[in-house]
């Protein structure tokens, strides 16, 4: 088995009593009942599905959030038909494909399935830069600073992906935000690295 194989690094991806639970709940949250069954399967993961259930919990307040936030302080509505359906949309479906590649255990997966093409749709738009600026408090002067260095389009992307994960940290138990970061961080980077 190469390295880069997820079934080596410990994915549940392709585990035959979980495989159709996976791919059915592909672009949304499991269900109760997809989430019993996976600890059922793999009782030894039961801290990833109540990670997935905090997070299915109060995903929609923090989508609709961050999407009223993100609509404040960028154009997006004069440029772009559908702004809010499509942002809302775009932050659900990262929320859901991250929540899942955490339940198995597979940021490969994640990247194959939405990061890579999520990223190719991103960088065919010139998105606009912020029409209004942030009152700068101390603790958030790093975070718009790096902003300040991405290329204009990319701006409102990473804007975007660290208040998912801000948000996450704030609402999420202590030990289901730290199951559920690495996914969201890979989101950050991937989404807004420069090429």
């Amino acid at each position: 088995m190469s390295v880069l194989d997820p079934v080596a690094q410990g994915s549940l991806r392709y585990h035959p009593e979980l495989r159709a639970i996976f791919k059915a709940a592909e672009s949304r949250q499991m269900t109760e009942q997809e989430l019993d069954e996976y600890c059922r399967v793999v009782p030894e993961h039961k801290k990833r599905a109540d990670a997935a259930r905090e997070i299915s919990r109060i995903e929609q307040e923090v989508v609709s959030a961050i999407t009223d936030e993100i609509l404040a302080v960028y154009p997006f509505e004069q440029y772009y038909q559908y702004s809010q359906v499509k942002i809302n949309r775009d932050v659900r479906y990262t929320s859901a494909y991250a929540t899942e590649a955490m339940l198995m255990q597979d940021a490969a997966w994640l990247d194959e399935k939405l990061l890579v093409w999520l990223r190719t749709i991103l960088l065919a738009f010139d998105f606009p830069d912020r029409v209004q600026k942030k009152k700068v408090l101390f603790a958030r002067q790093s975070t718009d600073s790096q902003i300040d260095l991405l290329p204009v389009p990319m701006r409102s992307v990473y804007e975007t992906y660290y208040k998912l994960k801000q948000r996450y940290q704030e609402m999420l138990s202590p030990s289901a935000y730290a199951l559920i970061e690495p996914y969201l961080q890979q989101v950050l980077n991937t989404l807004t690295e420069q090429y």
